[in-house]
């Protein structure tokens, strides 16, 4: 498993929820931290899958954006099932669903505790990556 990362954080979302997840990648990018958010990464003429997946095998941790919007999207799907199927049991790496909007979640996302910032500021998730950058297990 890779020691080092390029990346602290790969925001994985939809398009519709853009607007408030490129404010989290802000917040998270002014606490010093390395997004991978393909807003600022993607650039005209690149391969869009090859860089999702570099992005993926670059970042210590996935943060799912969960919307109903998200869980409708093919390309959401594949990031997540994507790090799943590298790291299962996340020993080397991070997977924090993040709730957005009030959505169901799948059984598949039921089992892995999420962090809810549908009514309170994304402050949670950026004090949690503050104070600490590397995980127990990684």
């Amino acid at each position: 498993m890779k020691a080092e990362f390029q990346y602290d954080v790969f925001l994985s979302h939809n398009q519709a929820d853009k607007p408030q997840v490129r404010r989290l990648a802000e917040r998270l990018r002014a606490a010093n931290l390395r997004v991978w958010f393909a807003e600022w990464i993607i650039q005209p003429g690149n391969d869009i899958d090859l860089a999702i997946e570099r992005g993926l095998e670059a970042s210590r941790t996935l943060v799912l954006c969960l919307s109903p919007a998200a869980l409708g999207s093919d390309w959401v799907a594949l990031e997540r099932s994507t790090v799943l199927f590298r790291d299962p049991a996340y020993a080397g790496r991070r997977f924090i669903p993040l709730l957005l909007a009030d959505c169901k979640l799948p059984d598949s996302l039921r089992r892995c505790k999420h962090l809810d910032v549908r009514q309170k500021t994304d402050t949670r998730l950026v004090n949690c990556f503050c104070r600490r950058k590397t995980w127990p297990n990684s």
